[in-house]
């Protein structure tokens, strides 16, 4: 038999130890907001257990230091031993220990904390047996084999409690303000006393997170049955002007208490999450009036980088939303301010709850406006005279014995109007659908105009997969566009008068280049918006050859790509002999970095400077009021930049409402940037280090969300919602618009560099 040599297998511990801060604790303030919520816990505990104190935290932060003080539960040195020192493990792991209400149980800050610190020196007096030990290590000297963590016993001071110190690696130092606003953020709302270097920063309502209205009715009743087996307290507050604000409480889900409180208002869409108090993640929950505010409930979970809530947090969190939606739509449906919530109308029209909507209004002629509910009366002596339109000659049927009704154009209320009158009325309709007067014939509207018309046909066909017929025409209403739906193929009429058919027939006799680019341009603003559910991508079907085909092209680029960018595959690797330790090391510190973009002054450009006809069409073409549905991206299939931001100054027009737009990283762009030449919604939210970007495929079956992890702080307050798509795919670059309102974190300075931390993936809709 032959001599068998064996090694052990190590492990460079510091090196370990880095990768893993890196990916959950990747700044000082993530360290600082950690060991906050242990102390917090650890408070949490002590209350439960039954003592009679009064619970404080200190914090103290210079630009090289962080001390988190408590007088909470403590540690005895078996924790120190078992658990604190020890990744992997947590004393939180118990049911006392949740039923104290506990926001944190991985088990895995003490040695994540050394991707930013030096030293730890920890000193705890346990409540439990009333030992105290003094504990420490150094980043330097930490081995798996051998002892490198001290623990002490000092003589107890009768005072149970711990102080965690910290001395950060010389290149990591603390921005002391940034950090100060970081942790009041998650702490403000604790009912302990908390205190910052001196300043007292917590015991703030939760109420008070979110305004009061001006009440101009309010609905108020204890044990509320909200449907689907969830039973609460609830408060409404209405505002005259439609506006709506919702305390929630002492909820149970059938016989199971769901103990904390939410408090929302319509229209601030990004939900501030708590556990116990401790702030959490901002999460966007779907609601039909886009509440947003804060939420404190100890079923909420934070992952374990807490940026994020878990699955199951949101599917609860979304369940509850949609209980809060119907509750408050019947409600506010009793009250005239009813007609002044848009949100409302939303919700009718989108659930078919015509019957609620009695209070709306519409207008009469002769006369002023009416409420549905009026017009009932009317309905009872003769047939209502209903029409759409505003031709002068039809509105002469009206008169003061019979007045016309009439329809507002813009869907939702349109329907909710013609649903409430036909449930409950006899109604006569005057027709008034839009026709093409007189037909024009090539020779009649000329080359240009021939060349306009194949040229809007083939970028149909091959950008959209939808055959058309563009003809030429009079129209009337004064309409410069008029879709006939029913003929096969589908019939586009122009009329060469309105304003943007003109301009884009100048363009082509006088300056042919530009053209293409034009009428490019105006299919995705004004005729994409017309056939948008006749994209055969719209349906189920094609979102689901479509999402098969970019998963499989991400497949083949993961695969085919000489870096592998998945540790397991790394490793992976190594055990089978291909690479080295030293090689797979380098490899997962490659792809460490990878997972950051940096920007700055030298990749940034105008818009003007690398698409100025973007701008430029923007402004000459005729364009519908601000979409927040599917739009498809501008394309510049032909333009290429090495920029990563494209800014629009002050002193010209914005695009779409932006000033900023920001390249995807190239990883990404390969991975997924066929996903951006599919008509998109755009929805953005912000808060603290994190821009969450969500991209919804026209089909609503899936979307792609795209997160931005920044070294500092984006915005010190919350915010986003729906906004206009305004992606602008190039050759070799994919741009996303950047709000106004938080622009300024992604625009470098100077002598600056902004530094981002990329995730994306594809998101499936739960509808």
């Amino acid at each position: 038999m032959s001599d068998q040599n064996k090694i052990p297998f190590s492990i460079e511990i510091s090196r370990i130890i880095e990768l893993l801060a890196s990916q959950i604790y990747p700044t000082p303030f993530a360290f600082l907001r950690e060991n906050v919520q242990n102390s917090y816990d650890a408070i949490l505990q002590r209350i439960h257990k039954g003592d009679d104190f009064n619970p404080k935290i200190n914090i103290n932060i210079t630009s090289s230091t962080i001390t988190v003080s408590d007088n909470g539960l403590g540690m005895t040195r078996s924790d120190l031993t078992k658990h604190y020192w020890r990744a992997g493990s947590s004393s939180k792991n118990t049911p006392e220990a949740q039923a104290a209400g506990v926001v944190g149980t991985f088990g895995i800050g003490a040695m994540a904390n050394f991707g930013i610190a030096e030293t730890l020196d920890v000193e705890t007096e346990s409540a439990i047996d009333g030992s105290r030990t003094k504990s420490g290590a150094s980043r330097s000297t930490l081995s798996v084999t051998k002892d490198c963590i001290t623990l002490d016993s000092l003589a107890p001071l009768g005072q149970p409690g711990t102080t965690v110190s910290a001395i950060m690696q010389q290149n990591k130092s603390v921005d002391i303000i940034q950090a100060e606003i970081y942790i009041i953020e998650f702490v403000k709302y604790l009912p302990i006393e908390v205190n910052v270097n001196g300043k007292s920063v917590s015991k703030t309502p939760i109420q008070s997170a979110i305004s009061e209205i001006q009440e101009s009715w309010s609905y108020k009743e204890k044990a509320v049955n909200l449907g689907d087996s969830i039973v609460a307290n609830i408060r409404i507050s209405g505002a005259i002007s439609g506006d709506l604000r919702v305390e929630v409480s002492e909820i149970k889900l059938g016989l199971q208490a769901l103990p904390g409180e939410i408090v929302l208002k319509q229209g601030l869409a990004s939900l501030q999450t708590l556990r116990s108090g401790f702030g959490l993640a901002t999460a966007s929950v779907s609601s039909f009036y886009n509440f947003g505010g804060v939420a404190n409930f100890l079923f909420l979970q934070p992952t374990a980088g807490r940026e994020a809530l878990t699955i199951e947090s949101i599917g609860l969190l979304q369940r509850l939303f949609r209980v809060i939606d119907t509750l408050v739509s019947l409600k506010i449906a009793e009250r005239p301010e009813s007609n002044s919530n848009q949100y409302f109308v939303n919700w009718a029209s989108r659930t078919g709850r015509y019957d609620l909507c009695s209070f709306l209004r519409v207008k009469l002629t002769p006369g002023d406006s009416a409420a549905l509910k009026d017009l009932k009366t009317m309905a009872n002596l003769k047939p209502l005279l209903v029409y759409h339109g505003n031709d002068g000659s039809i509105m002469e049927h009206a008169s003061e014995d019979r007045p016309l009704i009439m329809i507002t154009k813009s869907s939702p209320r349109r329907e909710c109007e013609l649903g409430y009158l036909k449930l409950y009325c006899t109604v006569e309709e005057l027709s008034d659908n839009p026709r093409v007067i007189k037909s024009l014939t090539n020779a009649e509207v000329g080359l240009g105009a021939s060349a306009l018309a194949y040229k809007i046909e083939s970028i149909l066909e091959v950008d959209y997969f939808l055959k058309v017929k563009v003809r030429f025409g009079s129209i009337t209403h004064d309409l410069p566009i008029l879709v006939d739906r029913i003929s096969q193929p589908i019939e586009i009429c122009l009329d060469p008068k309105g304003s943007t058919v003109r301009m884009m027939l100048d363009v082509y006799e006088n300056e042919y280049g530009a053209f293409p680019h034009m009428v490019k341009d105006a299919v995705r603003n004004i005729i994409f918006q017309k056939v948008a559910d006749l994209v055969p991508s719209s349906t189920r079907q094609g979102a689901e050859a479509f999402l098969k085909m970019i998963n499989r092209s991400r497949e083949i680029f993961e695969y085919d790509n000489e870096d592998i960018d998945d540790l397991r595959l790394i490793w992976d690797e190594h055990l089978k002999g291909n690479i080295s330790f030293q090689q797979a090391s380098e490899k997962a510190r490659n792809l460490i970095v990878k997972s950051f973009q940096t920007v700055d002054v030298n990749a940034t450009a105008q818009v003007r400077d690398i698409v100025p006809d973007v701008l430029e069409n923007a402004k000459s073409i005729q364009q519908p009021e601000m979409a927040t549905g599917p739009l498809p991206a501008i394309e510049r299939l032909d333009v290429s930049t090495n920029k990563k931001i494209l800014i629009i100054p002050d002193d010209q027009p914005a695009l779409k409402g932006y000033r900023c737009f920001l390249a995807i990283t190239e990883k990404i762009k390969n991975e997924r940037g066929e996903f951006f030449l599919q008509p998109h919604k755009t929805s953005i939210v912000w808060g603290g280090q994190k821009a969450l970007f969500i991209f919804e495929h026209h089909s609503g079956e899936f979307g792609l969300y795209y997160d931005l992890q920044t070294m500092g702080l984006i915005s010190e307050t919350s915010g986003g919602g729906t906004f206009e798509t305004c992606t602008i795919f190039m050759k070799n670059r994919i741009f996303i618009p950047v709000p106004i309102e938080i622009e300024k974190s992604f625009i470098p300075d100077a002598n600056e560099k902004k530094r981002f931390e990329v995730k994306c993936d594809i998101l499936y809709i739960d509808k």
